[in-house]
């Protein structure tokens, strides 16, 4: 296709936003910057056309794109999201067409000149694959089995062989429900009740103190009134996630149950903290730090397949240090959830995220995920509470400083209770 294209040159910084980008040398990018060019489009162009095979990656620098997957679903991304840091529509062959709403300048960087600019890295830049990021969290030098995994992982994701977790079918049944404006109690519960366990549980938690424990509910129509429907809905999806955290190994499966206990804590802390601020919804706030790691399930999954000796605690950490922002995010994108998930996914572990002044769902997680520590030698190399920039975005509200820590230190009590919901 014809493109406008502008002849100035990306300069270092520019490209140094980009995820896959960011561990070049200076003299790396200075020779990127060198051999392309910023490209730039009015509104209405069609930038990357569904099932195009063409090997490059598309960095958006400035303006508003649209992708429009197969089945009409349409997402918008905009310079400054999240999103925006990575390429756009990378697996091949491309998932989604991808429109210019604005006038729009971008990058189309190919593979052979990452390739190129990547065969002169220094021998301690971090391994990667054409528009992942695999670097930022190592602590000392890799593996040969920690790189194969990583690579191999990459590779397979890039080739969209990867097998993803899938949502529950019990989670999409509730979720195409609320989309569709279906609010009755008894046809929500009709929904539910085809899952015994789920039902159970739903019932158990109507009942539990988080939500009041009055006159004790028996029908699951009785549950559901009393929680409403967007509680429900958040309540089920949370009892769902715990069948994904599974695995046929025994020594993965240690990890898995690791996981699901950091995950269900985080989501408790999360939960308690939404509670005492109204910008917050408490249940949206749970489900999110239930899931700011999904990521590392399928990394886990993967290791499966890997002999024994390649599934050593620490080759299996350094991989799910590497992989699991960029996993997570494409798992949950692939589940058609919001942007706060998204981004708490890829966002979580950078204390250090600046982000202007408004709290959102990923501060809550990472000021839980911080408190999660204390007492545990995670502490010694994270960052204190009052440090982060998140702890003083959540102080411009209800929620000071100070507050913070004398709410989760006082809610023990509320925190077990929500543990406890999350393990019913």
């Amino acid at each position: 296709m014809t493109m406008e294209t502008a002849s100035n040159s990306p300069t270092p910084e520019m490209l140094r936003r980009f995820v896959p980008l960011r561990d070049l040398s200076e003299e790396q990018l200075q020779n990127l910057s060198s051999i392309v060019a910023i490209e730039e489009v009015p509104s209405g162009r069609l930038l990357i056309k569904k099932g195009s095979q063409e090997e490059y990656s598309f960095f958006l620098l400035e303006g508003h794109i649209r992708l429009r997957a197969a089945d009409g679903k349409i997402s918008d991304i905009r310079e400054g999201d999240p999103a925006a840091d990575n390429p756009i529509s990378q697996l091949l062959p491309r998932h989604y067409d991808v429109i210019s709403v604005s006038t729009v300048k971008f990058l189309r960087i190919r593979r052979e000149q990452l390739d190129e600019i990547r065969r002169k890295a220094p021998a301690n830049a971090s391994d990667g694959i054409d528009g992942y990021e695999v670097s930022g969290e190592s602590e000392g030098e890799t593996t040969e089995f920690e790189n194969q995994l990583s690579f191999q992982f990459l590779q397979d994701l890039e080739s969209d062989a990867l097998e993803l977790p899938s949502l529950p079918e019990i989670a999409i049944r509730i979720g195409k429900a609320m989309e569709d404006d279906i609010s009755d109690a008894a046809t929500i519960a009709e929904m539910i009740q085809t899952d015994p366990q789920i039902t159970a549980k739903l019932i158990k938690a109507s009942n539990s103190a988080m939500y009041g424990r009055r006159n004790e509910v028996e029908t699951c129509t009785g549950a559901v009134i009393r929680l409403g429907t967007d509680v429900t809905h958040k309540l089920v999806l949370s009892f769902a996630m715990k069948e994904l955290f599974k695995s046929e190994s025994g020594l993965l499966q240690q990890r898995m149950q690791e996981l699901w206990k950091h995950s269900t804590h985080v989501a408790a802390l999360c939960y308690v903290l939404a509670k005492h601020d109204n910008r917050f919804n408490p249940e949206l706030a749970m489900l999110i730090g239930l899931l700011h790691d999904i990521g590392v399930v399928a990394v886990l999954n993967y290791a499966q397949s890997f002999p024994l000796e390649a599934r050593q605690p620490e080759v299996i950490d350094q991989a799910c240090k590497r992989l699991r922002a960029q996993t997570g995010s494409l798992i949950l994108r692939k589940w058609g959830f919001p942007t706060e998930f998204i981004i708490a996914a890829l966002e979580a572990e950078m204390w250090h995220r600046e982000k202007g002044i408004t709290p959102d769902y990923c501060d809550l997680v990472i000021i839980a995920q911080l408190h999660s520590f204390v007492g545990t030698s995670k502490a010694f190399s994270a960052p204190a509470i009052h440090e982060v920039p998140a702890h003083s975005r959540l102080a411009l509200g209800e929620l000071t400083p100070r507050l913070s820590l004398k709410i989760l230190d006082e809610a023990k009590e509320q925190i077990a209770h929500a543990i406890s919901l999350l393990n019913i």
